[in-house]
């Protein structure tokens, strides 16, 4: 990975148009003296000459080095904003191998923090994260370390909006806001994963729209339980009557009172009966159970298509958070 990136120092060379010449060339000279530490395993020192680098020129080559860095101090959220960064900024110049070495080390490093793809109503308000601002990049992706988090949105003319949640160490999750304009009804959190909803503003997005909708999961789970059970009902009703046509055949040639009694000369075939006839429980115990998930399982979809689905057609919903650790979520707030 060292190797890979020592590669970017062709991006060193062009100053960007903020840094003047001078800090450029100062930048340049910085990023060649990280290096060297970086790969002599001098990591503190290569952190250190890498942030003065980046404080005068802010260039992919830094980026994907300062990044390699923070890594190996476990630095793991700073590492994921300078791989992305770095992945954002690569000159059309670059190669298959530097990109896909990019994103390989941003990968890693998402799974050491959480991912918040951030939108905010309006899109000019200011985030704020446990009281420090933060600046949200282009496509909207804020990485956070695990735990605890306390955030403030606001705007001038909007009601602030503080919310805190907990976020899990791999977890990717959705963080949109929308502000109540000042005077405005202020809204009701929504539980962490609240349905869906029959209204909402013109300026929500296309998943919000349309009525309510039952989820037909328990439906296919419910219908395979039916289907399943009765498949096995059936196998075994059949292996069943099979196999008392068996022992009716056994019985018809024995003889006798007591056919199967002490000293009988059928001993063979009493014992051949015995084994059937158990064998006719098992298959007679393994029919009615069958039968009786797949009876089961059918009314109680039945009943969950039956039972009344209450719509949201009453309520007014706009964003908020919801958290689902380790997937994907959007959470709603409503107005009554």
């Amino acid at each position: 990975m060292a190797f890979a990136f020592s590669a970017f120092s062709a991006f060193s060379a062009p100053a960007q148009a903020q840094s003047n010449a001078g800090d450029g060339e100062r930048a340049n000279l910085l990023f060649k003296k990280g290096r060297t530490a970086l790969n002599e395993g001098k990591y503190a020192d290569a952190l250190r000459i890498y942030n003065e680098a980046w404080q005068l020129k802010q260039s992919p080559d830094i980026a994907a080095n300062l990044a390699l860095t923070e890594s190996q101090l476990g630095k793991h959220r700073d590492a994921a904003e300078h791989y992305a960064f770095a992945l954002a900024h690569l000159l059309p110049s670059s190669t298959d191998e530097q990109k896909n070495s990019l994103a390989e080390g941003l990968e890693n490093e998402k799974k050491e923090v959480g991912t918040l793809h951030v939108t905010l109503e309006p899109a000019d308000s200011s985030l704020s994260l446990d009281d420090a601002p933060v600046t949200l990049p282009p496509n909207g992706d804020l990485f956070v370390d695990p735990g605890p988090h306390r955030y403030s949105v606001s705007h001038e003319g909007y009601e602030n909006n503080q919310q805190t949640a907990q976020i899990s160490k791999g977890s990717s999750q959705v963080l949109w806001i929308k502000l109540v304009p000042s005077g405005g009804v202020a809204p009701v959190a929504a539980p962490p994963g609240a349905g869906s909803s029959s209204s909402a503003p013109d300026s929500a997005p296309p998943a919000l729209h349309g009525e309510s909708k039952r989820s037909l999961v328990p439906v296919f789970i419910g219908g395979g339980f039916a289907v399943a059970g009765a498949a096995v009902g059936v196998v075994f009703l059949l292996s069943a009557n099979s196999k008392q046509t068996d022992a009716d055949g056994i019985k018809a040639n024995l003889t006798g009172t007591n056919p199967c009694g002490t000293g009988t000369p059928f001993s063979s075939q009493c014992s051949d009966l015995h084994d059937k006839n158990l064998t006719i429980d098992r298959a007679r115990t393994l029919e009615v159970v069958g039968f009786a998930v797949a009876g089961a399982a059918a009314v109680g979809t039945v009943l969950y298509l039956a039972w009344p689905h209450r719509s949201a057609s009453a309520a007014t919903w706009s964003p908020t958070f919801a958290w689902a650790p380790g997937a994907t979520s959007a959470g709603l707030s409503a107005r009554f």
